[in-house]
Formats: C-alpha cells, structure tokens, sequence
C-alpha cells in the first residue's frame, strides 16, 4: 500500500475541473531519483531553495574536512551520507515547497498505485466540493428504507471512473 500527501492549491477557483489538475500528491517515503540525481531531481521539481542549500552543504563539505586525502574521503563518505538523508526527506522536503507556493494539506490517499490513490481520493474530494467543506472526506453513505440508519457503502461494480474522476 502506498501512501501520498494531497495538496490542493490555495484560492477558490471557479472552474472544478481546472483545480483537481493542479492538485499535487506527494508519496511518502523514499525518493530513488531524489538519491540517484538529487540536482536533477531538485531542478525538475523547481525547488530553487533546496536546491541552494544543497549545493552549498555539498560544496562547503571539501572545505571544511580539509585538502588532505583523509579528509576528502571523509567528505565523500559525509557527501554520500547526506544524499542518502535526502533521498529519505526528499518527498517531505517537496509538500514544505509545495506549502510554501501557496499549497495546503488537503488530505491523505492510499492505494496499490498512484492511480488507485487518485481515484479514493477524489470520490471522497468531489461531493464535498459541491459542499463548500474541504478538509472531511466522510465514507459515501446509503440510508435505509426508513431513512433512520447510516451504513457506509464502498462503490459498486457499476461505480466507473474516468480518468481521476468518478462518473457522476
């Protein structure tokens, strides 16, 4: 089961359909292409900041372990342990940019993929838009004949989706 951050631009645009595409799930955990090219990975994700303060971490490292052979394979080993410490943060370090550009938390989605997370996410995100609420994502519900008892549903073989959003 995987686990994505959802973070939902600030502002209240008119156009739905022009929102959910700027929604932004980050999963949570390691970050291989964070670990593998972390310049690279910082300049496609446009995390100008981060990327600063990982160049100049990375490149004070020779400086202050000094010229001498010990202390360049000492900064190889701290350069390969902090790259490894970003590959870890990396995602985290993301939602904290995303915040900053004028993003909020908007939930928590879990699936086998990140389509399977899309799709929960925004069966529970689009009633409530409707709704003018934005942080509770309750179950879908289903009233009984007499219209007293609430039970939980989970969608129905019928229920298909379209892309990220459910058919209304």
């Amino acid at each position: 089961m995987t686990v994505y951050s959802v973070y939902e631009p600030e502002g209240d645009g008119a156009d739905l359909e022009a929102r959910a595409d700027r929604i932004a799930f980050v999963k949570d955990g390691f970050n291989w292409p964070a670990l593998l090219v972390p310049v690279l990975w910082l300049i496609y994700r446009r995390m100008w900041l981060e990327l600063i303060v990982f160049l100049v971490v990375i490149g004070a490292l020779p400086f202050v372990f000094g010229p001498s052979e010990a202390g360049g394979e000492l900064a190889g080993l701290v350069t390969i342990g902090l790259t490894l410490l970003f590959a870890f943060e990396a995602n985290d370090l993301r939602g904290w940019a995303l915040q900053r550009r004028g993003y909020r938390f908007a939930g928590v989605a879990s699936g086998r993929n990140r389509m399977e997370a899309e799709r929960s996410f925004f069966t529970a995100w689009l009633p409530e838009q409707g709704r003018g609420t934005r942080h509770h994502f309750p179950l879908p519900v289903t009233r009984s004949a007499k219209g007293a008892a609430l039970t939980p549903t989970r969608p129905s073989g019928g229920d298909e989706v379209i892309g990220s959003f459910p058919r209304a």
